[in-house]
């Protein structure tokens, strides 16, 4: 039961950030769509069709995929207190998969 609230708790903060990064003024749509297509969409697409998707060029792709990352990056990673030892415990778990 403990794994599985945790896991849950995981999702629930993965859920939160990509909601934040969708929320974004100005690009965030595109960024959640960007973010969706890349690396959460079942339908696995090649860089040619993602970028056909999401109509825009590599660099731009590159450039946009990168303040995606960083946004989700400070929202996942600005855990409360209460909720550091468990993202430890988490990357302890990852570490030892390896």
């Amino acid at each position: 039961m403990d794994g599985i609230q945790k896991s849950r708790l995981l999702l629930d903060r993965v859920n939160e950030a990509l909601t934040v990064l969708k929320k974004k003024p100005e690009n965030g749509e595109k960024l959640y769509q960007m973010v969706y297509m890349t690396y959460i969409s079942p339908e696995h697409l090649n860089h040619t069709e993602l970028l056909y998707r999401l109509d825009m060029s590599s660099r731009h792709y590159y450039r946009l995929r990168q303040q995606a990352i960083t946004i989700l990056s400070i929202r996942l990673w600005a855990a409360p207190a209460k909720d550091v030892d468990f993202w430890l415990e988490i990357l302890t778990l990852m570490e030892g998969l390896e």
